[in-house]
């Protein structure tokens, strides 16, 4: 019976232990927090109101959580120093006020963004309406080219049609082909002749 006892017991003594050492070791683990947004905190030299005050703290303040007894906490703050606060007033997130700065921030950082982005787009309207103006004016030129071209082709036309119409023209291209013509035909006349003589 004793060493049923003492078996059972000795299980049940280091699941105890492990109990207590589990929320010790949590307390003092170092965490990130804020000073929660009240005005202003007091901070105090040991872990109640009874201590005395050493400083205050803003709201929004980042510090780091050491410890927890009695419904106080331990924090860090300056880098260096440390003093115990009301529980209540540590939060983990971010207070009103750090999350106002982070916000101005990202509205500096999205306000400049836009300000490059607004003038990368005004230098892409100027480079879009200057392709557009010559994009109009090589056409109007391609126009202006093809009136030209017809105008000018209408001339040729009239002018080689004119030039065939010439009676002076016309009476020279009838004397050349005459002339070749009879300056050709004699002597293949006379050569067919001979020919057939020595035969």
């Amino acid at each position: 019976m004793f060493s049923l006892f003492r078996s059972s017991v000795r299980p049940l003594f280091f699941l105890g232990l492990f109990c207590f050492w589990l929320p010790a070791q949590s307390q003092t683990e170092q965490t990130p927090a804020y000073i929660s947004d009240a005005l202003v905190v007091y901070l105090h030299s040991g872990p109640g109101n009874q201590y005395r005050i050493i400083g205050t703290l803003a709201a929004g303040s980042s510090v780091m959580r050491l410890s927890e007894e009695n419904g106080y906490a331990q924090i860090q703050y300056d880098e260096n120093k440390t003093g115990w606060l009301p529980k209540e007033n540590l939060t983990f997130t971010p207070g009103l006020s750090a999350q106002l700065s982070e916000l101005q921030a990202t509205f500096t950082e999205q306000s400049t963004k836009l300000a490059e982005l607004e003038q990368a787009n005004s230098l892409l309207q100027t480079d879009l309406n200057r392709i557009t103006l010559e994009r109009d004016q090589a056409q109007q030129e391609l126009q202006q080219l093809s009136r030209s071209n017809e105008r000018l082709t209408t001339e040729l036309d009239k002018t080689e049609a004119s030039f065939w119409q010439q009676p002076m023209v016309l009476g020279g291209a009838i004397l050349f082909f005459g002339l070749i013509f009879g300056l050709l035909l004699p002597k293949l006349i006379p050569q067919r002749r001979n020919s057939e003589r020595w035969m």
